[in-house]
Order: C-alpha cells, then sequence, then structure tokens
C-alpha cells in the first residue's frame, strides 16, 4: 500500500510503498477512505519541539479517519466485514487506575495513534476494536472522518456553563469554529471569535460567532472590555495554542469566570498566576482530546440532531498523494478542515 512516511527527522514527510498491516486477534484491518489533517499532524509534519523527544521515525502519520471495515480478527466480536468506522486516537489499556476510573482519556499507558504507532494516512489502517467507532451510514465519509475535532469542541464545550453567557473563543481553526457552533446551539448571548487570519474568521462567522476581532489589527482587549460594559466575559476558550491568547484572554476574563484551555504552545509559556487566577479567582480547566465513549456519542448526537454542521468546517479535499499541497495550505491558515482521500481521486 502506499502512505505519508514520516520518514526521518526533521521538517516533511514522503509518500511511498509500506507493509499493508494484517489484523491481529482483536483487530480489524480498514479501508480509509477519507482521512483529515489535524494540528498535531501538522507539528510533527513541521518538527515541533515535543516531537521530537517523543516520536520516532520511520512511520505512518494522520489519526483522523473513516472506512470500511475489509477484514476482522478472529476474536473480534461486534465489528463485521462492511462496517463504516472511525477511531479514537487515545489508545488505552483499560487497566490503569485512571482507565478503571472513567478516564481512559488520560490513561497512564496511553499511546497516541499516529505518533506513537502507525497512523491512518494510507490506503489501509489496522486498529484494535475497543478503539473503533461504528458510524451510522448516513453520515458522509468525510464527516466521519472529521469527527474527532468536533469531539474536542464537544469535551471543551462541556467544562463550563454556556447558555446566557458571554463567550470569547481564541483560535478560529476548525476545532474553535466547531466549538462556536456548539456555544451558539447551547444559548450563548455572545461569541467573540478571535484570530489573525480573516478566513477563519469568516469561518467563525459561519458557525454563529457574533463578533469577529482580528487580533492582528485590533487590541483585542479594549475591545472585548468595550463591548461587555468593561465586565469581559463569562468563559474563555484557548483553542489556538499562540503565545498572546492566553494573556489577551485571561485579562478579558471578568473575576469568577472560567477559562478552558486545549491549544497546545510551541514553547513554553510565562504564566501570571497571581493577576490571571488567583486575584480573579479563576476556574481554570485543561482540555485533552474526548471523555471515552461519553464524548464521542454526545458528538453523535450532535451530528444526528443538526446542531452542528460539520460539512461547513470542512473547506478543501485533496487526493492523498497531494499531501504536501494539503499541508502548506493549512500551514497558511486559509482553510478550514482539509480532508485527503486515499483509495479514489478526488476531481477538484
Amino acid at each position: 500500500m502506499q502512505a505519508v512516511v514520516k520518514d526521518e527527522p526533521g521538517s516533511g514527510a514522503v509518500f511511498e510503498n509500506w507493509p499493508q498491516p494484517k489484523p491481529g486477534l482483536h483487530e480489524v484491518l480498514v479501508r480509509v477512505e477519507a482521512t483529515s489533517i489535524c494540528g498535531t499532524d501538522m507539528q510533527i509534519y513541521d518538527w515541533r519541539d515535543w516531537v521530537r523527544d517523543r516520536v520516532k521515525p520511520p512511520f505512518v502519520m494522520g489519526h483522523e479517519f473513516a472506512g470500511k471495515v475489509v477484514e476482522v480478527g478472529p476474536e473480534v466480536s461486534d465489528l463485521r466485514v462492511g462496517d463504516i468506522v472511525s477511531g479514537e486516537t487515545h489508545i488505552f489499556c483499560g487497566k490503569c487506575f485512571q482507565c478503571r476510573t472513567g478516564n481512559a482519556h488520560i490513561c497512564e499507558r496511553m499511546k497516541l495513534r499516529g505518533v506513537d504507532t502507525d497512523g491512518c494516512f494510507a490506503n489501509y489502517h489496522r486498529l484494535n476494536e475497543q478503539t473503533a467507532w461504528l458510524n451510522d451510514r448516513k453520515i458522509p465519509i468525510e464527516v466521519a472522518s472529521a469527527q474527532e475535532p468536533l469531539g474536542n469542541a464537544v469535551h471543551a464545550a462541556s467544562s463550563a456553563e454556556i447558555s446566557g453567557k458571554r463567550v470569547a473563543v481564541f483560535g478560529c481553526g476548525p476545532i474553535g469554529a466547531c466549538l462556536i457552533g456548539l456555544c451558539k446551539s447551547f444559548g450563548a448571548t455572545s461569541i467573540f471569535g478571535v484570530d489573525i487570519v480573516d478566513y477563519r474568521l469568516k469561518l467563525a462567522a459561519d458557525m454563529g460567532a457574533t463578533t469577529l476581532l482580528n487580533a492582528g489589527e485590533v487590541k483585542v482587549v479594549d475591545e472585548i472590555k468595550r463591548l461587555t460594559d468593561g465586565h469581559g466575559v463569562d468563559v474563555f476558550f484557548e483553542m489556538s495554542g499562540a503565545e498572546p491568547s492566553f494573556q489577551q484572554g485571561f485579562e478579558v476574563l471578568r473575576p469568577g469566570g472560567t477559562a478552558v484551555l486545549f491549544g497546545l504552545p510551541s514553547k513554553r509559556i510565562e504564566f501570571d498566576v497571581e493577576n490571571w487566577i488567583v486575584f480573579k479567582d479563576a476556574r481554570v480547566r485543561g482540555v485533552f482530546g474526548r471523555r471515552l465513549f461519553e464524548t464521542w456519542y454526545e458528538t453523535a448526537e450532535v451530528l444526528k440532531t443538526g446542531k452542528v454542521d460539520l460539512s461547513r468546517v470542512i473547506t478543501h479535499r485533496f487526493n492523498l498523494d497531494e499531501f504536501s499541497k494539503a499541508f502548506a495550505l493549512m500551514k497558511s491558515g486559509r482553510c478550514g478542515k482539509i480532508v485527503m482521500y486515499p483509495n479514489r481521486k478526488h476531481s477538484a
């Protein structure tokens, strides 16, 4: 088979032949019909600092996908050939303290698909049945491949009270845009979308942001304070990982408000604990991945009821062998979610 491979340390990747996997006792083999690019994939592609300390090339990149089961291991119990599945990125042990107390998403022995193991930017992908998610066949295959970012947004949104609140979302990429859609459906009274790329601010508007702020052109703190009568917002979501967003977000957070942190900074940042948290009596919540599998069920309901139209976040499509174009576009910021097709040709 062919795959996008991180072949060596450093920037970039290659498209090359790779051994097709065989399913083990509890595993299934999936023909990947659609796979989408995540910010984590971009960081691996660019060889960010944290990547150097963790990943070990060569390996197949990618962790978001949807496809058809074409082979099942002898001990697989609930999946059948022909099923349409996606996969949870967090590969959990099921035996540690965290897993046995309902926190498998922060498993003590966790491995990440496409980071610690071979990923899904390939014609075929193998995964354990316990991390597979059976999709409703009514969901378009490209939407099914991009469920994880919506799941991240669902997890983030569930970490704060949103109904009747003023919220600010810093970072309006695909996950931030999904979050804005959720905030709208959950009854937020004001939604500030903050980014430095106008394309993504338009995406935020399409998903329901009531006020758009380009942090490269306006003084975000002053503007949000002005529009909230000096009080600030009730909830601040940091979805970008950009260092200025942390400072600006905490500055516009009202005393007693809630900060939800999802974005990963490219390097360590200074944190003003006194003024940002203690003196504000702020509640701070970190969000990592999705609660397993509670968030998947919630996400399925969001899609089923149409509370968020995930297809509006998918803006570009490429064949898998055009991955370098897809990554260049993603790096520009002038896109939403990018989907690639490993086993069929997509006509632009």
